[in-house]
């Protein structure tokens, strides 16, 4: 089951997303959004080419190597982001992994900081590694002038960071195609929306979302509404996290209700941000070992929170069991064929 396709009432509700609809809304009706072909599309001339530098250090003209004749994701970011960055990062990375090889050939992803006092190439880069982004995935920064010239043009004005547009801009800048999606919705719908800029992809059997879903083998038909743990771990968790399949972009949380304090964990859940701060050992570590993905502060409530902690611990105890069988399946093989140890003599 993929993380992205579910209803999504309550996970919406706790990532504040409402603020965020509004904000596409307001979006789709100005600016680049959902723009029709033009006989003209909009060139250096709109988009300017003014200068900004990669998480490589390499200085690149904006409209003609980043955009021209391209099909690009556009989003901003920061690395210092303790609210959504790493989430929407993360979850934009699994649309990045679906595209497979048509990343850095027919698609770009284009990541914008809206930090560039802070954000050097170094820290580019680090951002980066973390999301393991490679082929056709450009991170930029630049100087204030020209980072907030071209973010305008692009539609986004925030005057605070804390504000900016978590959704993205995607456009085929050959075609002069551009519109809006949003990365905290459905990320099957976000997917189609790119391909749809492809001309050539009309005439693939996967034009819509129920194909493109099957594809992918998404399961869309189990009721997540009435898992409210389950839920809000594959809404806010899993784009960075798995539970016993391995380091995504964050800790493999197997077993992590066994490896940590309960109380530790509810706090470090509820305000991340604040426990870092605070000098807590145990955040210090996690922050050294994945420096690129920051633990984003979900605004989650106690009780969300509990949701999430009964879900983690059934997930931890199905786990527990599992290895328990295992190990019980190689005990009894280990003495159906005469290779089990000798039990120690009794005293």
């Amino acid at each position: 089951m993929e993380c992205c396709d579910f209803p999504w009432t309550r996970v919406l509700h706790l990532l504040r997303c409402a603020v965020l609809a509004i904000a596409l809304a307001v979006g789709l009706t100005a600016g680049l959004a959902a723009l029709p072909a033009q006989a003209d599309p909009r060139d250096e001339d709109y988009f300017t080419n003014l200068p900004l530098i990669t998480s490589e250090g390499k200085e690149v003209a904006f409209f003609d190597d980043v955009l021209k004749d391209r099909i690009v994701v556009v989003n901003f970011f920061y690395t210092g982001c303790t609210d959504m960055c790493s989430l929407t990062t993360a979850r934009l990375a699994q649309v990045y992994d679906w595209l497979g090889e048509r990343m850095g050939r027919d698609v770009f992803f284009v990541s914008i900081t809206l930090d560039p006092e802070n954000d050097t190439p170094e820290k580019l880069a680090t951002f980066k590694a973390g999301f393991n982004a490679d082929r056709g995935w450009t991170f930029l920064t630049g100087s204030r002038e020209n980072i907030d010239t071209i973010r305008a043009k692009l539609g986004e004005k925030a005057r605070t960071l804390a504000l900016h547009r978590t959704d993205m801009v995607i456009g085929n800048a050959k075609t002069g195609v551009w519109r809006r999606s949003s990365v905290m919705g459905s990320l099957t719908i976000a997917l189609q929306s790119i391909l749809e800029l492809d001309p050539t992809w009309q005439n693939s059997t996967q034009t819509n979302a129920e194909a493109l879903e099957a594809a992918l083998k998404i399961n869309t038909v189990y009721d997540l509404s009435a898992h409210p743990g389950e839920a809000i771990f594959l809404g806010a968790c899993a784009s960075c996290h798995t539970i016993g399949l391995g380091v995504r972009f964050a800790p493999d949380l197997a077993a992590v209700t066994l490896r940590r304090d309960e109380d530790w964990l509810k706090s470090y859940i509820m305000d991340p941000d604040l426990v870092l701060a605070a000098g807590d050992p145990v955040a210090q570590m996690l922050a050294e070992d994945f420096p690129g993905v920051v633990m984003p502060n979900l605004g989650l409530n106690p009780v969300d929170v509990e949701d999430l902690m009964s879900y983690l611990k059934a997930a931890d105890a199905r786990l527990a069991a599992a290895e328990q069988e295992a190990a019980d399946s190689f005990a009894a093989f280990e003495a159906a064929h005469g290779l089990a140890e000798p039990a120690p003599p009794a005293n």
